[in-house]
This record gives C-alpha cells, structure tokens and sequence, in this order.
C-alpha cells in the first residue's frame, strides 16, 4: 500500500511539473489604431487595435483592467475595459479592446484631442494592472509601456 501511494505522489509530480514547461511567453505588440467610439461626461469610449500573438495551446481571456494613460508626457486619465478580450489560443492576430478613459481634467484633454487631429503620431504611456485568465488561473499583470501610435 505505502508503494502504491508513493508512486502516486510520484507521478502527480511529474505531471504538475512538467506542465510547468508548455507555458510560452505572450507577444503583445504595439496599438495599431485608435478610434474614439464617442464620450459622454468625463468618459471616453475608444477602441484600440492590440496585436496579440499567443502560442500556448490555451486561450487567454483578459477579464479587467485598470491603467493611467499619459499622451505626449501629458497625463489623461485611467481606462478601464469595456467586456473581456477572447484572445485565442495559437494566434497570431490584430484584437479590438474597447475601453473607457475616464479623463482626470475634461478641459485639458479636449485641448490635447484638438491639438491631436494635427499630429501624424503620438506617445502613448501606459502604467498599471491587467487581470488575466489561463485556463483555471487568474493573474494580474503590472503594465509599464511607451508606444509611438500613428494616428
């Protein structure tokens, strides 16, 4: 009986460790496009194409996000994810986020909107957390990005 109960401990080993192995990192690449989808008070609404490259053999659901987004070294506010991203498993593809920006002062980034529809590109500042699931796993992740986004 001992011998049958160390083999199972054994084997479970094994197996929780080696699965440890087939996790490949996540490429995300850089915002694509941005389109403001409308805005009502404070509120943003835009939609950011994301590229996502996921090689696991699992999907990835991105279920909440909570980030500070500076343009131009100008802070605007914090946005926040509309409904989850499905992001599928062995992908390699373009996915839509539609998220809100709740804009700290509505003077001073209304100027930054205007003086945007005259840029080519912007500096886009991205600090805070993301709420991931895998599988049966949840995990947040810290975000510290800088992009450059051609308008």
């Amino acid at each position: 009986m001992l011998k049958l109960k160390n083999l199972v401990v054994l084997v479970l080993s094994v197996v929780l460790l080696s699965s440890c192995g087939f996790y490949n990192s996540v490429e995300v690449g850089d915002v694509k496009n941005i389109e403001l989808k409308g805005m009502a008070n404070n509120i943003l609404s835009l939609k950011l194409d994301v590229h996502i490259k996921n090689p696991n053999g699992y999907k990835l659901k991105i279920k909440k996000m909570n980030v500070d987004v500076t343009i131009n070294k100008q802070y605007l506010g914090t946005m926040t994810i509309q409904k989850p991203v499905i992001v599928p498993k062995k992908s390699d593809q373009s996915h839509s986020f539609f998220v809100d920006v709740e804009i700290k002062n509505m003077l001073a980034g209304m100027s930054m909107f205007y003086k945007m529809k005259k840029m080519k590109n912007v500096e886009l500042e991205l600090k805070g957390k993301m709420k991931v699931k895998a599988m049966m796993r949840n995990k947040t992740i810290d975000i510290s990005e800088k992009h450059s986004v051609n308008l």
